[in-house]
């Protein structure tokens, strides 16, 4: 009874709970879920109730903005994505914080294989965990059992130790924020939101070549509507965003770029080789031309023709 009520105590007060919504990045072959709110006890059976009523597809991601709350919520959460191999992403501006911060932890690909991702301007934080009512843990054997099943749960989700250093040196009152090189360290992908890609795996945005080399590199992998912003004002006239999200997410399955080669100052050339959805593939001679818009570049034009004509 005593544990039971110390559970209690450590559960969020607040009578909200998660909310589960589609994610602007979801796909043909990617069910892309965010989270948003505080944990309460009954959020794990609501995301297996909503995700049952999806589709099945290739990948399954949770995106967070959370603040915490259940500890115990977290962890179960966690379980769940090792177990159903769910990938956690902190969505880049928001934070993750305390009890979702641990389910974060996991984050597990379709490999089975550890995926975890935050942004260059998402936050995640970790600290002792507390009452929520304020009161001082006095029972030295309950708390020393809670901090025993923390780090069983660490064990079960293969996170570093370290992590857990930061967690329990904390205090309760306080909230360590990891760094994007702390993260790295710790094997959890960054999101650079500048260059719209995981850090250690960019190309320098710094001559037209290597930025339409990273805009088809990542055109997969970056929220669509960020990368539609990389055609310019005048071009996004003419493609809006419904038919962009449609041709990338529900047509294209992948894209490969040969070298582009500059035939005038804003003007290159390249070949697509795209694989589709359908089964086909093909390829097209495309001619791109470059501006710049305040001190980024952005595609203008492009004029596609079959490789065979």
């Amino acid at each position: 009874m005593k544990l039971l009520a110390f559970l209690l105590l450590i559960s969020s007060s607040s009578s909200y709970s998660l909310s589960y919504e589609i994610h602007g990045n979801n796909s043909n072959t990617l069910n892309a879920i965010m989270a948003s709110g505080p944990f309460k006890s009954g959020d794990t059976k609501s995301l297996n109730d909503f995700l049952t009523s999806l589709p099945v597809k290739k990948n399954t991601a949770i995106y967070f903005d959370s603040p915490g709350g259940n500890l115990f919520e977290g962890m179960k959460l966690g379980r769940y994505f090792k177990k159903n191999k769910i990938k956690t992403v902190v969505q880049g501006g928001e934070m993750c914080a305390s009890a979702c911060a641990l389910a974060f932890l996991g984050g597990t690909d379709k490999d089975n294989n550890r995926w975890m991702s935050t942004t260059t301007t998402s936050k995640l934080g970790f600290h002792s965990f507390s009452n929520s009512d304020g009161t001082k843990k006095e029972d030295m054997n309950l708390t020393q059992r809670i901090v025993g099943e923390i780090l069983e749960y660490g064990q079960v989700v293969e996170a570093p130790m370290e992590i857990f250093v930061r967690n329990f040196q904390t205090p309760s009152d306080s909230m360590y924020w990891f760094t994007s090189e702390e993260a790295l360290n710790l094997g959890i992908k960054v999101w650079d939101m500048k260059n719209e890609c995981f850090v250690g795996n960019c190309i320098k945005n710094s001559t037209a070549s290597n930025f339409l080399t990273l805009y088809f590199g990542n055109i997969k992998k970056a929220p669509y509507r960020s990368s539609w912003l990389k055609l310019s004002n005048r071009f996004r006239t003419k493609v809006s965003f419904k038919s962009y999200k449609d041709w990338w997410s529900n047509k294209v399955k992948s894209v490969h770029a040969s070298r582009f080669e500059q035939t005038n100052t804003n003007t290159f050339t390249t070949r697509l080789y795209y694989e589709l959805y359908s089964g086909k593939t093909y390829c097209s001679q495309d001619r791109l031309t470059v501006i710049k818009s305040n001190g980024n570049w952005r595609i203008d034009k492009q004029k596609s023709i079959d490789c065979k004509s």
